[in-house]
């Protein structure tokens, strides 16, 4: 147990468990659309990081885990999860749910059980097994994955999640845009309180900024979709959350989430036809251009004197020495894997790091790339595993995307543009042991999925009832 817990905090989240788990496993069963928008609420709503603050504390991810291991959240989406296994055996002649990815959440979850079973006979304790540092939190995003596709299952459903998304996406940029003019922006800070730049930032979270990401390419795409018919007052709504949205990364000064964003809107235009491309690349082209001279002027100016590319890798480089470099804990852990590279060093598995220079690391069993990361806990078996998956999720959405209309278009290319938003995430970020990104990432995944699956019910309704008036 963990000994910072007050007694009160011990009884609440006691209390808490008994009657919020019964409650999730009876809802999902009876309304899953509700459990699935509580979560997303969660999501949307709170912040998981807490790096940069001067005074870090828990968060809502983290309640509980001290009492069970595990959060509350993470119980009740377990609990969830059961509910939906329970629902899905009692409902036999059911749709496949994401079929090219069931096989790799198998394997996945073996791979798991095979790390609980060598490590217990190692003599690791259990908790250390399913740590948050491990890969349960690709657990969490296949199940999260799997009860939005449940919950959301015809066109109508599918039009609630997309708006749901979209609100939830303008709540959380309001909020960001009032305290960053009202409060002096996140709390969460490292620019300003470990680096000392006179700067203040929208968002630290890569999930907020992954959030205010999507909402601005649903906005986007809506906007130039020439399938939409939109009043004036609509378009000027959606124009400024847009904005809004696009100032909300920006001014977050992350650059994989710049980078993630410019590769949505390089997919959006893509998909653009015909003369609104040309509209479209004069807007971005000029939003870029600000865009990059407020985040040189405003973060990367002082990282380095030779020039603009120089700064935007200044801590890639290094400056010449691989020891201030951002993959030298890279280098450092891929010395510690030793004969681990095929099956990794297990998921309680760590490196020998460099405490002096790696001061941002407080222990060495997670590194800075979610594909690293993968490497140092499953060896290149998991990678390959996992890469496979993210190849499968990519032809899916190739597959299909051109027979989808409508609402179903619009979820499927919102899933895609997320897919490609965490790309530079999973290449020099942390996602897989932070459980709000997971189930985000796992929100992306299920979109293509939703739509297609919505829209082949649409068909099908649309045949029997041509089918019916013809007898």
């Amino acid at each position: 147990m963990n000994a910072s817990l007050t007694p009160g905090e011990v009884t609440l989240s006691l209390l808490a468990s008994l009657f919020i788990i019964p409650i999730v496993w009876g809802l999902f069963i009876k309304a899953p659309k509700l459990v699935v928008f509580g979560f997303l609420a969660v999501l949307f709503m709170f912040s998981d990081s807490t790096w940069g603050q001067m005074h870090a504390g828990g968060t809502i991810y983290s309640r509980g885990s001290g009492m069970f291991y595990f959060s509350l959240i993470n119980l009740g989406l377990f609990a969830a999860g059961a509910a939906a296994l329970l629902k899905r055996l009692a409902t036999r002649g059911g749709s496949p749910l994401a079929p090219p990815l069931t096989r790799y959440f198998a394997i996945f979850a073996f791979i798991l059980f095979g790390h609980i079973v060598i490590g217990l006979i190692s003599g690791i304790e259990l908790p250390d097994i399913l740590g948050y540092n491990g890969i349960i939190n690709l657990m969490n995003m296949f199940v999260f994955m799997y009860l939005v596709i449940m919950a959301f299952d015809d066109e109508k459903d599918g039009q609630d999640l997309m708006l749901a998304i979209v609100a939830l996406a303008a709540v959380r940029a309001s909020y960001g845009a009032l305290r960053y003019f009202l409060m002096g922006g996140d709390p969460s800070n490292p620019y300003h309180n470990f680096e000392g730049m006179d700067v203040r930032i929208f968002f630290f979270d890569i999930g907020d900024n992954f959030i205010v990401a999507i909402g601005a390419f649903c906005a986007a795409w809506l906007l130039t979709a020439p399938e939409v018919r939109l009043s004036l007052v609509k378009r000027a709504v959606l124009f400024c959350l847009l904005m809004l949205e696009i100032a909300a990364v920006a001014l977050s000064y992350r650059r994989s989430s710049l980078i993630g964003l410019a590769l949505m809107f390089v997919f959006l235009f893509l998909r653009i036809p015909g003369q609104r491309k040309f509209f479209f690349a004069l807007l971005g082209g000029g939003l870029l251009f600000m865009i990059t001279t407020l985040f040189y002027q405003q973060r990367l100016q002082f990282a380095s004197d030779e020039g603009l590319l120089a700064s935007l890798i200044y801590d890639i480089i290094g400056e010449g020495d691989l020891r201030y470099g951002r993959f030298y804990e890279m280098w450092l852990a891929a010395q510690s894997m030793e004969d681990h590279w095929l099956f990794g060093r297990g998921t309680w598995g760590t490196y020998r790091g460099d405490a002096e220079v790696l001061t941002f690391h407080t222990n060495f069993s997670f590194v800075h790339s979610g594909f690293g990361h993968l490497v140092l806990k499953t060896g290149l078996v998991g990678l390959a595993v996992f890469c496979a998956m993210l190849v499968s999720f990519t032809l899916f959405y190739l597959r299909h995307r051109n027979r989808l209309l409508g609402n179903a278009r619009l979820m499927a290319d919102a899933g895609f543009a997320g897919f490609l938003f965490w790309l530079p995430t999973l290449a020099i970020g942390t996602p897989i042991i932070e459980i709000r990104t997971m189930l985000l990432f796992g929100l992306t995944f299920a979109l293509p999925f939703v739509a297609a699956g919505a829209q082949s019910r649409q068909e099908q309704a649309y045949y029997y009832q041509g089918a019916y008036a013809a007898a």
